[in-house]
């Protein structure tokens, strides 16, 4: 008897994650706060919590800045609907950058703490997009994450980030709270991130925040490149980033 009521308990748990995940997909790309999710599965706030909280553990559920609980990583692909407008959106803009620039261009979104490819442009294939979730990048030590941070309050930014120092890549990263806030204040006044082998020592990349006063979610468009490209490249880079971003964020 002990065993079936162990059984039945476990099902009902997998029953309710599983609910709970058809609930955040309707509801993506906004979260969903605890409480919500304790009513609408009719459990206390304590179960509620500790089923979100091992959605995350498995990366199938995300935290958002503002505490709110979202779709993660590994069950982003849920969201069609929401992921496909995405794509249509930014799919333009992102080939004009891929066109005039000849480099890979990437679609980007915080996805807890973590900077998540939603989709990649080989420059030179304007009818290629590939639509995937993945990789990932952290949001200190590149230029797409540092984007993606730069979107969220100031008083939201450490909890997003590892204990200082933060773990390097290459001689090149950025491992000090210092380091990291001096690269996002110098990215204000023209909106472009800048990671110079921070990751790879051969390649460079630029990114720019997607913003939205009226959506949650958190973008952003990045391209990278070798590190040897001229100052003029650079420049060229700069502003088509500039240019299609501010429009791509405007339809959003």
């Amino acid at each position: 008897m002990g065993r079936e009521l162990h059984d039945r308990a476990e099902i009902r748990s997998v029953g309710r994650a599983l609910e709970l995940l058809e609930i955040m997909q309707r509801r993506a790309p906004a979260g969903i706060r605890v409480r919500d999710a304790a009513d609408q599965l009719g459990v206390d706030p304590a179960t509620a919590s500790r089923l979100l909280a091992t959605l995350v553990a498995h990366g199938y559920a995300s935290r958002l800045p503002n505490r709110d609980y979202t779709l993660g990583t590994r069950s982003l692909r849920l969201a069609t609907a929401w992921v496909d407008r995405l794509i249509q959106v930014a799919a333009p803009p992102m080939a004009r950058v891929a066109d005039t620039c000849g480099e890979t261009v990437y679609l980007v979104q915080l996805i807890g703490n973590e900077a998540v490819t939603l989709a990649r442009l080989a420059g030179g294939r304007r009818a290629m997009i590939d639509v995937e979730v993945g990789p990932t990048y952290p949001l200190w030590a590149s230029a797409a994450g540092r984007a993606l941070l730069a979107s969220v309050p100031n008083v939201l930014r450490p909890t997003l980030l590892p204990a200082d120092p933060f773990p390097a890549f290459t001689p090149r990263t950025k491992t000090r709270w210092a380091e990291l806030s001096a690269a996002l204040e110098a990215a204000r006044h023209d909106g472009i991130h800048v990671e110079e082998g921070e990751l790879d020592l051969q390649l460079s990349c630029f990114a720019t925040p997607l913003r939205h006063r009226n959506r949650d979610e958190k973008l952003a468009i990045a391209i990278s490149f070798e590190r040897q490209r001229s100052e003029s490249d650079r420049q060229l880079f700069r502003q088509a980033l500039q240019r299609e971003g501010r429009g791509c964020a405007s339809q959003l």
